[in-house]
């Protein structure tokens, strides 16, 4: 992104203000962007003044300084989407900024993928708080300042859209991929106010790339990478926080003027894998290679 482009407000998102819920990065420089930091860069380079949500002002920061260094226009808003008093102030901050609001990001998620275990009440009401309740308190908090035209665009998981493993995390993108989003579309509907989700797959970020000494410790980086890549995408091509970015920006632009309500899958086929991908009974065909596939419809005769 250029500073005469970031200034000169080109593209989708021109004289157009977004706030990202989650809009932090972790992590050191070498570490990959995030999923919220890569959302709030490519609303800035397509043109849009972005408010980045994050609970640590340093993660805030982390998103903030290199996108101002570019002349990029963005500030920081430190808030706990949990508490409903962070998601009205937050909103008004924006509003007191820049006038208007046109794109609101739910892209906030906390939690493990695993299941529930005794004793971890307090886990799960915080999961539940900021993953679930917390995004219909930014919706409730910024519809209101919405105008006609205006897109809300949750960010979810296929954990939740289409593999409901168990635990917390997991009911709580479910909630949000197949409730919240269309309930709030059809609520919003009449006002002009468009709300659609997308759930994303194994891509590669700061978070999954922290969680490589846990998951593989005997393997290094590269190995790790290739392995998810291969097992856990029907294409066997690694995805990134961009395609993620990517797919949130259309949804948000007038691009989708006529989508609303929708789940959009960004997870490189993972959703059409199945059991047998894993098993010894066979392959599930969309991820096999055309030969192994032209085997399966026409097997060998028998003399």
């Amino acid at each position: 992104m250029s500073e005469s482009t970031a200034a000169a407000g080109y593209g989708r998102f021109a004289g157009k203000v977004a706030l990202v819920v989650g809009g932090g990065w972790c992590g050191p420089d070498d570490f990959a962007i995030g999923i919220g930091g890569a959302i709030c860069w490519q609303l800035v380079r397509e043109g849009g003044r972005v408010a980045v949500l994050d609970i640590e002002d340093a993660n805030a920061e982390r998103t903030l300084a290199p996108i101002v260094a570019e002349g990029g226009e963005v500030f920081k808003i430190v808030a706990d989407t949990a508490l409903e008093d962070d998601c009205e102030r937050s909103v008004e901050e924006v509003i007191a900024r820049w006038g208007r609001l046109d794109l609101l990001v739910n892209n906030v998620g906390i939690g493990l993928a695993s299941g529930l275990e005794p004793g971890s009440q307090v886990a799960e009401d915080r999961i539940m708080d900021v993953n679930f309740r917390g995004e219909l308190m930014m919706v409730k908090h910024a519809a209101p300042r919405m105008e006609p035209g205006s897109a809300i665009v949750n960010v979810s998981s296929v954990f939740g859209g289409v593999d409901p493993i168990p635990g917390a995390y997991a009911m709580s993108k479910r909630a949000v991929s197949l409730v919240v989003t269309p309930t709030l579309a059809a609520e919003h509907a009449p006002k002009g106010i468009r709300v659609n989700c997308v759930s994303v797959g194994y891509v590669w970020n700061a978070v999954t790339q922290q969680v490589h000494s846990l998951q593989a410790p005997d393997q290094s980086m590269e190995e790790y990478r290739r392995g998810r890549a291969e097992t856990l995408t029907a294409l066997r091509t690694e995805g990134d926080a961009w395609d993620v970015a990517k797919a949130v920006a259309f949804l948000g632009s007038d691009d989708a003027r006529w989508i609303t309500g929708q789940d959009l899958v960004v997870d490189g086929g993972y959703s059409v894998l199945n059991v047998f991908d894993a098993s010894r009974f066979g392959r599930n065909l969309a991820a096999s290679p055309l030969s192994a596939v032209a085997s399966a419809l026409d097997p060998p005769s028998h003399s």
